[in-house]
């Protein structure tokens, strides 16, 4: 199972205040606010630890169902050259991620994975909630096509009733595991074997 979130940083920037009081206390834990405020550019560390964390969550969400999302109970240890775990309820989670100037990036799966991973950032033209969300769909049914070598009119997506996306082939549901995520002008996905 995968998980994968991604963070518009210029949209992030006016939608959120992350310096109001109780901003930080709400989401991170005191560890995590040490790793934010010692940080050199402690707004992308604010982002970096959201998005490990939204991450984290949908892969355990592909593993256990149901849906509670406590922030301060998905906790990341200290993040190295872009690479974190993250515990949530006693089950371990790895997590990599792509940070630059314009989003960050993160992919969750739950062990160190071996199999391939294909994921793609890529950028909208229209800031529309249902043209993201149709694009995003799309580029998951094109990759899973070229990889499964079938046409694309053969597959589609379908959530299930916790709302995690499953690939179907005509009416039958198929193992492979995927996220899609977007957020501001950025969509994402990442899909394993």
């Amino acid at each position: 199972m995968i998980g994968n979130d991604i963070v518009d940083l210029k949209l992030a920037s006016t939608q959120s205040n992350w310096q109001r009081k109780g901003f930080l206390d709400k989401l991170f834990t005191s560890q995590e606010q040490g790793f934010i405020l010692n940080s050199s550019e402690p707004f992308k560390a604010v982002w970096l630890l959201w998005s490990i964390k939204e991450s984290a969550y949908k892969a355990y969400i592909h593993l256990n169902g149901g849906r509670s999302f406590s922030p301060k109970k998905i906790v990341c240890s200290p993040i190295l050259k872009n690479k974190a775990s993250v515990l949530i309820n006693k089950q371990l989670f790895f997590t990599e991620s792509e940070i630059n100037n314009d989003f960050i990036h993160s992919i969750a799966f739950p062990e160190k994975y071996d199999n391939w991973i294909l994921n793609k950032c890529f950028k909208f033209n229209d800031h529309s909630f249902e043209t993201q969300h149709l694009e995003t769909y799309q580029n998951v049914l094109v990759a899973f096509a070229n990889k499964l070598n079938i046409p694309i009119s053969l597959l589609n997506i379908k959530k299930n009733t916790d709302g995690v996306p499953q690939l179907f082939q005509n009416k039958t549901p198929l193992k492979n595991a995927f996220s899609l995520t977007h957020h501001g002008y950025f969509g994402a996905f990442c899909i394993t074997n």
